[in-house]
């Protein structure tokens, strides 16, 4: 047999072919054969498809509770109204794909969902994005306090807030969650270009991250910082740990409160606003997260307080916080002490509000300076112990004073004595040379 009579007979057999398949589909649609029928004419080559599986189909008819579709040029099956993601855009001779839920209903025709297929679909668009990294869009449909959230034919995806490029980030002051949730609900509708962090299909968990869509971007911005560089920044939010400051369009660090200033600061609201510009100091670089400070630029005030504090020294200072285990106390405008809560008292106490007050001025002992940690140890019991002496002085003064006074009592009752007699000799002196020694005189005159 020839090569070109090989062709023409398969080109024949092909076309028998066809003819039959178009019969049987014709007979399907007119209702006048059954799946019975059919298995019996076209045996194992029936429909090369079954239930679970996502098969390809072609649009026939759309009515108003179903779409009719010719499955895999095999079979006629229709789409349910609760199983149609959207009929927007949908027209007769589209091609759709869409899983087989039944092989065949009471009428013999088979049942498909789009919604299934959809999900199916999207979880291996999410699985294929996953392992490459390549970004994909996410409408956000809902929103609770930990982030948004997404829903493709009925999959559910989340972005945490943490996963938040910087410009959605909700900043709210006091970390209130009913505000922060009503931040994050304008974003409802919105698309947002996300990484794929986790897609497990099995467990139905899939996460995303925004801020990792430019991580490599940034990572390549944030390796030209070195710790210790000096940087200009906008302050973009302030909480109560710290400032966001903006040092870079795609890059965001945190000035920690500590590090704001060398005294103790408890109101950053009072000191700083959203826009204000700041100079900082690069102090780490970890994991991408760049943390600043801005003390650090400024003179350190410990330095100074070797010299001007030692250890022995009886100081008044400012109690400025109470604390469970102590008060800070302020002993001048840059300098803070710590009186633990053991220095408070020589007696157990558990609230250290009964010895000291948030605003008053105290006498306190130094019993340790460590300028280097930038930490001075306070002590009460120096006020304690003067108290006591004073006590003790004032028992003894007791004690001896009845004995000063006993003996002042006789030495008083000596010296009138003594004064009386001496009145009564001076009496009596003076009145013999009065009557007898003047006629001596005259005697020896003679």
């Amino acid at each position: 047999m020839t090569e070109e009579k090989a062709e023409e007979i398969e080109e024949v057999e092909g076309k028998v072919e066809e003819t039959e398949k178009t019969e049987v589909v014709e007979k399907k649609k007119s209702g006048k054969d059954t799946m019975a029928s059919l298995i019996e004419e076209l045996g194992d080559n029936l429909l090369p498809f079954a239930e679970g599986d996502m098969v390809e189909s072609t649009i026939l008819a759309i009515s108003g509770n179903r779409i009719w579709v010719d499955v895999a040029g095999q079979s006629l099956g229709f789409i349910p109204e609760k199983e149609i993601t959207s009929k927007a855009g949908l027209k007769v001779g589209d091609a759709t794909f869409s899983t087989v839920l039944s092989m065949e209903d009471e009428d013999g025709n088979v049942v498909l969902s789009m919604k299934r297929a959809d999900r199916e679909k999207y979880w291996h668009d999410m699985e294929a994005a996953f392992k490459s990294g390549e970004p994909v869009t996410a409408k956000i449909t809902d929103a609770n306090k930990g982030g948004l959230m997404t829903d493709i034919g009925g999959i559910m995806g989340f972005l945490p807030v943490s996963q938040l490029a910087p410009v959605h980030y909700p900043r709210v002051t006091g970390g209130d969650k009913d505000e922060i949730l009503n931040r994050l609900r304008r974003f409802i509708g919105q698309d947002f270009l996300v990484k794929v962090l986790t897609c497990e299909k099995d467990t139905n968990k899939l996460i995303f991250s925004e801020k990792a869509v430019k991580a490599q971007e940034v990572k390549q911005k944030i390796d030209k910082f070195q710790v210790n560089d000096q940087v200009k920044g906008r302050i973009t939010g302030i909480v109560d740990f710290g400032l966001f400051v903006s040092i870079d369009p795609e890059i965001e660090a945190l000035v920690h409160i500590s590090e704001i200033s060398w005294t103790r600061v408890s109101d950053l609201h009072k000191l700083f606003k959203v826009g204000d510009e700041v100079e900082t100091m690069v102090i780490s670089i970890d994991d991408g997260r760049v943390s600043l400070s801005i003390k650090r630029l400024l003179p350190d005030p410990w330095v100074k307080a070797a010299s001007k504090y030692k250890v022995g020294d009886v100081v008044e200072g400012e109690v400025t916080k109470i604390t469970p285990f102590g008060a800070f106390v302020s002993l001048d405008e840059e300098i803070d002490g710590l009186v633990h809560i053991s220095e408070l008292s020589s007696e157990r106490i558990v609230d250290p509000g009964q010895i000291v007050q948030l605003g008053k001025n105290y006498k306190f002992k130094i019993i340790s300076i460590e300028a280097e940690n930038h930490r001075l140890g306070l002590s009460m019991k120096v006020d304690e112990k003067k108290s006591a002496d004073k006590a003790e002085e004032e028992e003894i003064k007791a004690v001896k004073e009845p004995k000063k006074a006993k003996k002042n009592v006789k030495t008083t009752e000596v010296d009138a004595i003594i004064r009386d007699a001496a009145e009564e000799t001076i009496a009596e002196n003076d009145a013999e040379p009065v009557v007898e020694k003047k006629p001596r005189k005259a005697k020896k005159a003679e």
